[in-house]
């Protein structure tokens, strides 16, 4: 046999097999790895004081709405009895400006006419001049009286309502004593524990919603172009026994980025890819937050 014919004979099924091979490398969909996320929310202290009842524990599931835990109400619930005590005794002073109002008005009314019938009578000379001082002096009091009283009773329904906004605010701090989940989900972490001091800002519970969860992974433009929004996409947690969940592409980045160094390797780094996020419907709770997952979007 020539060596020309042997040399073909070794270099053909090597042709052939890289000729497969990019022809595989081709056809096969977009695909990436990366981590299962969820929705998350971290729930902290709006008001101070301690903690005086927790109604959940890690691993929880709770609902929007529920409870999360009881912080001392006593110091709140005094300053509400004490302003609402201030607005009852700032009523009756408004009841009693009110008609002091009343009053007023009606002593200046009749000094009006007196000042009037007074005035008319002096042209005549029917009236001296001391009476028509002494009736304008009077109408004059009358009316400062008057205005005097109006000016209490404005000065009293503004203390009302600074009062009536600090039994609304006091409340809004004991409503905030009790504080609800904004969200259905689980328990993933406790911060605080019942005796404890909750302060402002402090965390008290961090929950996800597991029962939609979402990973992100990145594509070079080749692939991108491939992929639409609303494609089902294959999730597969590689986990022996578990089988691949389907979800759909809910999210596509508009601008490249380079590869995220957690991704691949230092030599794929400088990549420019783009970022699209699978959103995957998870009831049975199976996908866990943190797990790793490869994911395919057949064509």
């Amino acid at each position: 046999m020539s060596q020309i014919k042997i040399l073909t004979l070794l270099i053909l099924p090597l042709t052939i097999a890289l000729l497969g091979l990019a022809c595989s490398k081709q056809a096969s969909p977009p695909s990436g790895s990366g981590f299962i996320e969820a929705t998350e929310v971290v729930i902290s202290a709006q008001v101070s004081g301690r903690v005086e009842h927790l109604y959940v524990a890690e691993g929880d599931r709770i609902r929007t709405g529920e409870p999360i835990v009881l912080i001392d109400t006593t110091s709140l619930a005094l300053k509400v009895a004490q302003a609402e005590a201030k607005r009852a005794a700032i009523e009756t002073r408004i009841h009693s400006a009110e008609i002091r109002v009343e009053q007023a008005l009606l002593d200046s009314s009749l000094a009006a006419r007196e000042f009037q019938r007074v005035s008319n009578l002096i042209a005549s000379g029917s009236v001296r001049e001391k009476r028509y001082d002494e009736v304008e002096t009077h109408y004059r009091q009358a009316s400062l009286a008057a205005g005097m009283a109006r000016a209490t009773l404005k000065a009293n329904k503004a203390d009302l309502r600074h009062i009536e906004a600090e039994i609304n605010l006091v409340k809004e701090q004991l409503a905030n004593c009790k504080p609800t989940s904004p969200i259905s989900g689980t328990i993933m972490t406790t911060y605080i524990k019942r005796g404890e001091l909750a302060t402002t800002g402090k965390p008290l519970v961090r929950i996800a919603n597991l029962d939609t969860v979402w990973v992100k992974i990145y594509l070079n433009p080749e692939d991108l172009g491939k992929v639409m929004l609303g494609d089902v996409a294959e999730v597969d947690p590689e986990i022996p026994g578990m089988k691949p969940l389907s979800g759909h592409v809910t999210w596509m980045a508009s601008e490249a980025e380079f590869t995220p160094k957690n991704v691949q390797t230092k030599e794929a780094r400088a990549d420019l890819v783009y970022a699209i996020k699978v959103t995957i419907p998870n009831p049975e709770k199976r996908l866990k937050i943190g797990m790793p997952v490869m994911v395919r979007i057949p064509q």
